[in-house]
């Protein structure tokens, strides 16, 4: 490929959209999501499977003129970059002169990692984290204006139990296996980046290896900045039909009753605590 690959991900809600408006920004980078490769990739292997079952036909019936073997694995996972590069040139966008990195944003990466490593092994990886109590309020929110039955049906405290001990497996299976990635794989915190955006979208960039010169750092924060994306909210001003609903990172407080947070923190493990995050 013309330009190096890389993969962005994080549990859902946890600023992944944001982050990869930013990186979208720059004048070296295209970022978007989510390209749903890991469902390609469920239906590529159903393909091969129907493929092989269809060679296997063809052999018992016409034993002399049939004698192409099976998809090797080597073969499927080759067809399997194909599609992601294809993807990734797809939202290469030619008017950036300046173009270098393409990525692609999916909270479902973080349940795949070890398989992207293989397929890109040349590939960098971003994982942005956030207080769970932060991502189950926020997925709340969204569960609300998209009008999903089934969380409706689980109620507050169902959809609370249920964020909790996801966003906990996520959360540290990306981080388990992200780290085999080596220095290939860099972790930033939501509540970080709202905090010192200049600083930590800086090191963000210098991880990939664009451009972190305080200019193009202020033009990517002034364009995907809460006000713009809001179509002229302030941080913490609500709209309840925006995905872009409030724009701050402890919103959780006044939403979650001392019960409630207890028994987040709870069944989510040690994970809070591990991350650093306090009650």
């Amino acid at each position: 490929m013309a330009f190096l690959p890389f993969f962005l991900t994080g549990a859902p809600k946890s600023g992944t959209t944001w982050l990869g408006k930013l990186l979208d920004a720059h004048p070296e980078i295209a970022c978007r999501g989510e390209a749903c490769v890991h469902h390609f990739g469920l239906e590529l292997m159903h393909a091969c499977r129907n493929y092989s079952a269809l060679l296997e036909k063809r052999r018992r019936a016409v034993t002399d003129s049939n004698d192409f073997p099976d998809l090797a694995w080597p073969d499927i996972m080759a067809l399997m970059r194909t599609f992601i590069e294809l993807r990734l040139k797809a939202i290469a966008d030619p008017a950036k002169a300046r173009l270098r990195f393409v990525g692609e944003k999916d909270p479902e990466h973080a349940m795949h990692l070890p398989s992207l490593q293989k397929l890109f092994p040349e590939a960098k990886l971003i994982h942005i984290i956030r207080d769970g109590r932060a991502v189950f309020v926020s997925a709340w929110h969204h569960n609300l204006r998209s009008r999903d039955g089934n969380l409706e049906r689980l109620g507050f405290d169902g959809v609370l139990d249920l964020t909790a001990k996801e966003w906990s497996e996520r959360v540290l299976r990306a981080r388990d296996t992200g780290r085999a990635w080596g220095d290939r794989y860099f972790e930033v915190r939501y509540e970080d980046l709202v905090a010192d955006p200049d600083g930590w979208f800086g090191r963000v960039l210098a991880f990939l290896g664009a451009d972190a010169a305080a200019g193009i750092v202020g033009a990517c924060l002034e364009a995907a900045s809460f006000e713009k994306l809001s179509r002229g909210r302030k941080p913490g001003q609500e709209d309840a039909s925006s995905f872009f609903r409030k724009g701050v990172p402890d919103d959780w407080r006044q939403q979650l009753s001392p019960s409630q947070a207890a028994r987040f923190r709870a069944l989510s493990g040690d994970t809070l605590a591990r991350l650093g995050y306090p009650d």
